[in-house]
């Protein structure tokens, strides 16, 4: 078995991890190479290319190591068997975490043990169904975004190079609020939007951002996920203006994801309020997202 050999993910990468998932689409929203590179301040990640083609990603977050699903495996068991292989080697646990549900209940045939991890679980919407709001379970929304729009000049505009300097600021302000230095995922966040927003061609990202009143208090980053799914990475509105999180996710169904059918809204990380809030909105499914782990003694 040819030993895998790890370094860390770089910009460079992405034409290679591109091609890979153009060619294994994804399911979940970890799996673009944004979200990897982005979180570098909370989330190492290494990536090799194994003796079948497979990429691996190894991920080291709070000390603990462990990996993500292969991506373009022609043979998710034998991927996994050289991930097992690999973690024993360098004397760690093997774990392989947001395994979509097939790879889980492939991996659990071939002799490993898996378990839904359900606060990793995305939701998924209709992208019709956020942009025209339809229907009595959307009137909560609709009457809070026209209290808002009746209130307020409201304008929704493509992210471009010309607001990135107004949506970092609201990223300050938003962080002053919710003191984000002494929270370290809130900081790692505040520098993942930032290496976003700087490097939104170079990542291909996309979005939009909403004025009030002529100043920019709400943007959200959005990118391909799949052939027909958009993922929304990032989303920050001002507090203080009630309606606003209702507007932004609306308008850039409506404006700016026309052309997918679905969009990922990624996980709600097990908050009750965040949980409330997505199911709130309705979503078509979840992505479910498993651990797959060694069984018993494959580790000793």
């Amino acid at each position: 078995m040819t030993l895998l050999e790890f370094r860390p993910l770089a910009l460079h990468d992405k034409p290679l991890l591109d091609a890979a998932l153009a060619a294994d689409p994804p399911e979940i929203s970890e799996l673009t190479f944004t979200n990897l590179w982005v979180w570098r301040l909370k989330r190492s990640v290494d990536i090799a290319r194994d003796e079948e083609g497979a990429i691996a990603l190894l991920c080291e977050e709070h000390g603990e190591r462990f990996f993500l699903p292969p991506i373009n495996a022609p043979d998710i068991a034998g991927a996994a068997a050289r991930l097992l292989a690999h973690a024993r080697r360098e004397g760690f646990a093997f774990s392989l975490r947001r395994a979509p549900a097939t790879v889980a209940h492939s991996l659990t045939a071939a002799g490993f043990a898996a378990a839904p991890d359900r606060d990793s679980f995305d939701y998924v919407y209709v992208v019709r169904d956020l942009a025209m709001l339809e229907g009595r379970h959307f009137d909560g929304k609709r009457n809070q975004i026209r209290q808002l729009t009746q209130a307020h000049e409201c304008v929704f505009a493509p992210l471009d190079d010309a607001a990135v300097a107004d949506c970092l600021a609201l990223e300050e302000q938003w962080c002053n609020l919710r003191s984000c230095h002494l929270d370290e995922g809130l900081s790692a966040e505040q520098e993942a939007i930032g290496a976003c927003l700087r490097m939104r061609q170079e990542l291909g990202v996309f979005g939009g951002v909403i004025r009030v009143d002529g100043r920019l208090k709400a943007f959200a980053i959005a990118e391909r996920l799949g052939p027909d799914t958009a993922v929304v990475h990032f989303e920050k509105a001002d507090p203080a203006i009630t309606g606003l999180y209702q507007l932004i996710n609306h308008w850039l169904c409506r404006e700016a994801l026309g052309h997918f059918a679905f969009v990922n809204r990624e996980q709600d990380l097990g908050i009750p309020g965040l949980r409330e809030a997505k199911t709130g909105w309705r979503p078509h499914h979840l992505v479910e997202k498993w651990t797959v782990t060694a069984r018993g003694s494959e580790e000793n």
